[in-house]
């Protein structure tokens, strides 16, 4: 019901001639990059170069979907309290949610153990947890009120309302698989500068859509892209981002070149992979 609803809806604003700017940056201009069923196309901007589904989804039609209809497996379905008591147990060890990659990268990035992080979409909880487990002191917010009760309730979860958070707080702005969900990325991206303190870094990791992922899973790229991701992010993005930042994708991530970097300038790793890390530093002045 859902996938004629979404096709149903991007024929009538193809018809409409809706739905074809850029939702970062609103660039009327943009070339094709992969179609799918005749009504929705994978579309880079002529000006920032983003990767975005057309027709795109506005901030009203987002905000109903993760609300009421968005499900993903394990990342949105909330465990049984047997279940979360064994995950618990083994400190979500080996599971498809075992946040030690991503623990690895924050050391890397020489993130103390004590600094303040805000966990953006933390669905459930369950990165949040991990994360505090590991020292960070956490606060999250989450869009679906189910799984963001769900956090508080049952993970003991600090998850507050966004319009609350004042700016300027945090050393981390961090996210998950976030930013290729969201309304506009730009828009996620200057949120997260400006809750940061100056040096803070944003961390975000998401599916990689780069030229060399493409060439090496042409299927696995071609499905990535659609209602539930409106827009992926690639090298060609990333590179026109006027911040310092580096990035890379899984092969496994180079802990190594993270290490070396000094927060000044890019710097980009392998781009193969098929999950994509972004960090970016806000500058101290």
């Amino acid at each position: 019901m859902r996938s004629w609803s979404y096709l149903t809806n991007s024929a009538v604003k193809q018809c409409l001639r809706r739905g074809q700017h850029c939702p970062s940056c609103g660039c009327a201009k943009s070339s094709v990059v992969d179609r799918k069923w005749l009504v929705t196309a994978l579309r880079r901007c002529a000006d920032c170069s983003l990767l975005f589904r057309a027709p795109t989804t506005t901030k009203e039609e987002n905000q109903s979907f993760y609300q009421q209809d968005y499900q993903e497996g394990f990342t949105t379905q909330l465990p049984s309290d047997r279940e979360l008591a064994a995950l618990l147990q083994a400190g979500f060890a080996g599971h498809e949610r075992d946040y030690t990659v991503y623990l690895d990268v924050l050391q890397a990035l020489a993130i103390p153990p004590a600094a303040r992080l805000l966990d953006f979409g933390c669905s459930w909880g369950y990165g949040s947890h991990q994360l505090s487990q590991a020292g960070y002191t956490v606060d999250a917010c989450e869009i679906s009120r189910p799984r963001a009760d769900f956090a508080r309730d049952k993970l003991g979860v600090n998850v507050r309302e966004l319009a609350t958070l004042p700016d300027r707080t945090y050393d981390v702005f961090f996210s998950a698989h976030v930013i290729e969900h969201v309304p506009s990325v730009r828009e996620m991206i200057d949120l997260g500068l400006r809750l940061l303190r100056p040096n803070g870094l944003l961390v975000a990791f998401t599916p990689n859509q780069s030229e060399a992922r493409r060439a090496r899973v042409p299927q696995l790229w071609h499905r990535q892209w659609g209602f539930v991701h409106p827009q992926l992010l690639d090298e060609r993005f990333l590179d026109r981002l006027p911040h310092p930042s580096v990035f890379g994708s899984t092969s496994p991530y180079a802990l190594d070149q993270i290490r070396s970097w000094k927060g000044v300038g890019k710097q980009m790793g392998a781009m193969d992979g098929d999950e994509l890390l972004l960090v970016i530093r806000k500058e101290a002045s």
